[in-house]
């Protein structure tokens, strides 16, 4: 067996991280593999086409594997049509592909989603074309689509635990290692850290690289600056180590993720708190979930909802001490300062030894050679494809 990693680049972000826990695992168990990608700024040891970074052209005999299965990663987000195109023929050329989907242009990126309207089959399937997904949401979806279940494969990010101290004593300092993307939901952030108690800190994970959403990551940084906010911005640009080490516990506000990442980061060592995202439930089952929240209501109707002028407004009200917003988790709420200073003391974090073992080296290992296994297993045949029409559905 032989598997040929595909992706854009290997800048780094969480697509990178998981080639490389793939390389990691596959080398400690003796398998062929290679990475392809457009861009290698990494020590990942990589075969580099530019063609293959963002709006690029690449080649289809450059994609040829020889035998191997062609491990592409976000294929079909619209970075790069011009690939997505080549994997039908690709397949009609007999080769065996596992496109695994990290991210969905349907999923509120449309001008992703409208880089793909040139593309005649953006999700081809067939015998030796299989479909990975991180989350059990989207790998449902598909099947809906008209994916046979044989070639839906469930492939949870694989995670090694950081390894951190004991968190620090003294006021609690919390850490959102999130990118400064609009997703990820900056501003309530900031609404935490105005209702904080007293002597609490913030740290910020990092600033976006695209240019689109500097300004926006801008105009949070100098709102937080006026209001003498107890924030750090983009801390990782002085050490992702150092960061993870100076916290007390975890914050999560995106509203929109494939993967909780974060859970796995921290389990045994950090505490996860801030806001649920319902479709992961099912992924994380086992993962302590005590910390987290599912709204924050201000007038009956949550933060996130509010348009960005509104939002900095809310921010100026709580900041001076006017707005307490409420929390809602599960069949329970409180006043946002009452829940802060309830969980900022607790810094033990529970268990999670049985929800780990699922995302161990040897189980995505298993989950990722039997994919594999079955797609270069299978003789070719017809390509077809997906109806992309209800999964643009299922995110209007």
């Amino acid at each position: 067996m032989r598997i040929a990693t595909v992706h854009y680049h290997l800048r780094p972000g969480g697509v990178t991280e998981v080639i490389r826990q793939n390389h990691r695992i596959l080398t400690a168990a003796g398998i062929s593999h290679e990475i392809h990608c457009g861009h290698n700024p990494s020590d990942l040891p990589a075969i580099v086409d530019p063609a293959l970074d963002y709006g690029g052209n690449p080649f289809i005999g450059a994609l040829a594997s020889a035998g191997a299965l062609l491990h592409f990663h976000n294929p079909c987000l619209g970075k790069n049509p011009t690939l997505t195109r080549l994997l039908p023929r690709l397949a009609e050329r007999g080769e065996a592909m596992l496109l695994q989907h990290h991210d969905l242009a349907e999923d509120g990126r449309p001008e992703l989603l409208a880089a793909l309207d040139s593309v005649e089959m953006v999700y081809p399937f067939s015998s030796r074309i299989g479909h990975a997904f991180i989350n059990s949401r989207d790998r449902d979806l598909f099947l809906r689509a008209g994916l046979p279940e044989d070639r839906a494969f469930l492939l949870p990010n694989p995670s090694t635990p950081l390894d951190l101290p004991p968190p620090p004593a003294g006021p609690a300092c919390v850490l959102c290692p999130m990118r400064g993307l609009p997703r990820k939901n900056l501003g309530e952030l900031l609404l935490l850290a105005a209702c904080a108690p007293a002597g609490t800190r913030f740290l910020q994970g990092s600033a976006p690289r695209n240019a689109a959403w500097t300004a926006n990551y801008d105009g949070w940084r100098s709102l937080a600056d006026t209001l003498g906010l107890p924030i750090e911005f983009d801390v990782f640009a002085r050490g992702r180590d150092a960061a993870f080490k100076r916290s007390t516990h975890l914050l999560t506000t995106s509203t929109q993720e494939g993967f909780g990442m974060i859970h796995l980061e921290a389990a045994h060592q950090r505490r996860v708190l801030g806001r649920r995202i319902p479709w992961l439930a099912a992924d994380l089952v086992g993962f302590p979930d005590d910390g987290l929240y599912d709204a924050l209501l201000i007038d009956g109707r949550d933060f996130p909802t509010w348009d960005l002028e509104t939002q900095h407004r809310l921010i100026v009200e709580a900041a001076q001490g006017h707005l307490d917003p409420e929390v809602i988790m599960g069949r329970g709420s409180a006043p946002l300062r009452t829940w802060l200073s309830h969980h900022l003391p607790r810094r033990r974090p529970a268990d999670a030894s049985a929800a780990l073992a699922r995302h161990r080296d040897e189980a995505h290992l298993l989950r990722l050679t039997a994919a594999a296994g079955i797609l270069l297993d299978s003789p070719p045949g017809p390509v077809t494809g997906l109806d992309r029409s209800i999964i643009a559905a299922f995110f209007s």
